[in-house]
C-alpha cells in the first residue's frame, strides 16, 4: 500500500475514534491510541516524496481536508480536557469553603490590638 494511502486511512481510524461520545474512562484509552497513530502518521510522511502522480495527488487533497476535521476534534477534546482540569482544582478550594465558610472573614471584629510591647 502507498504511504499516502495508508496515512489516509489512519487518519481516518482517528475520525472514527472521533465518532464515539467519549466518556472520562474511556478518554484516556482513546488519547492513548490517538498518540501511538499520530507517531505512525509522522513515520509516514516522512515516506511521502515527490514526484506525485494525479492519484496522489488526489489523496492528498483528500488528507488535507481529513487532517483540518481531525485538527477540530483534536482542539474540541483539548478544551474539554482543559476545564476538566480546571474543575478538578477549583473542587477542593469549593468544598474547603463548604466546611468551613467563615474561615477567610478576619477575626478582629471589635478588638484592639497594642502592638508595643
Amino acid at each position: 500500500m502507498k504511504p499516502i494511502a495508508e496515512y489516509i486511512q489512519l487518519t481516518e481510524n482517528m475520525l472514527e475514534l472521533f465518532e464515539k461520545a467519549l466518556t472520562n474512562e474511556q478518554r484516556e484509552k482513546v488519547i492513548d491510541q490517538i498518540n501511538k497513530t499520530i507517531e505512525e502518521r509522522e513515520t509516514l510522511i516522512k515516506e511521502i516524496k515527490p514526484p506525485f502522480s494525479d492519484e496522489e495527488k488526489e489523496f492528498g487533497k483528500r488528507a488535507i481536508s481529513m487532517d483540518q476535521q481531525l485538527n477540530r476534534k483534536l482542539q474540541t477534546v483539548y478544551q474539554l480536557l482543559k476545564k476538566d482540569m480546571r474543575n478538578a482544582k477549583k473542587q477542593p478550594r469549593s468544598n474547603n469553603s463548604y466546611l468551613n465558610p467563615y474561615k477567610s472573614v478576619a477575626s478582629y471584629d471589635g478588638r484592639f490590638l497594642d502592638s508595643k510591647k
